[in-house]
Order: C-alpha cells, then sequence, then structure tokens
C-alpha cells in the first residue's frame, strides 16, 4: 500500500504533463475540456474545509453540506487514511478561535 499512493500521484502529474502539451502544442478541445474537468474535481474536493466552516457558522445547513458532499462522505467511509486526511484539512480549515 505504501507504493500505491506515489505511484499514483507520478501518474497523475505525467498526466497532467502530456495534457498540456496536447493542449498548448495542438489545441485540441478534448483536452481543454478534460482539463477543465479535472480543474473542476480538484476545487470540489478543495471546497470541503470552507464549507465545513461555513456549515459551522450557520451560512449553510448541515443537510445541505452532507449532500452536496455526500461523495466525498463516502469515498472518506472506505478508507481510513482518506477519513484522517480529510479530518485534519477539516480542522485545518475551521481555524483557531
Amino acid at each position: 500500500m505504501s507504493i500505491i499512493l506515489p505511484a499514483v500521484a507520478v501518474a497523475f502529474g505525467a498526466f497532467c504533463v502530456w495534457l498540456t502539451v496536447r493542449i498548448v502544442n495542438r489545441r485540441e478541445r478534448w483536452a481543454k475540456r478534460t482539463a477543465m474537468a479535472l480543474v473542476a474535481m480538484v476545487l470540489y474536493g478543495l471546497s470541503v474545509g470552507p464549507a465545513a466552516r461555513a456549515a459551522d457558522k450557520g451560512f449553510i445547513s448541515e443537510s445541505v453540506y452532507s449532500r452536496i458532499y455526500a461523495p466525498i462522505m463516502w469515498i472518506c467511509d472506505q478508507s481510513e487514511t482518506c477519513s484522517k486526511v480529510l479530518f485534519v484539512y477539516v480542522v485545518v480549515c475551521q481555524g483557531h478561535e
């Protein structure tokens, strides 16, 4: 298991470089759309922490938060490492009061 995460990270980095070359050199539409989808998925994942803070402060309801982030919560239910990382990220985004 300790080799899988670095291998996936290297593969993802290589894919991003390859996709960037396709966008810059060949100006292919499918590559631009794929890059936009990747950016949207990354932003969705990164928005968990600020949304948790907004739910904690009462700006959005807990039920809306749990419905929007249900896929991420399901993935973290399947993986203990994912749930630990998500917990630390949400605590950091909560800030110190």
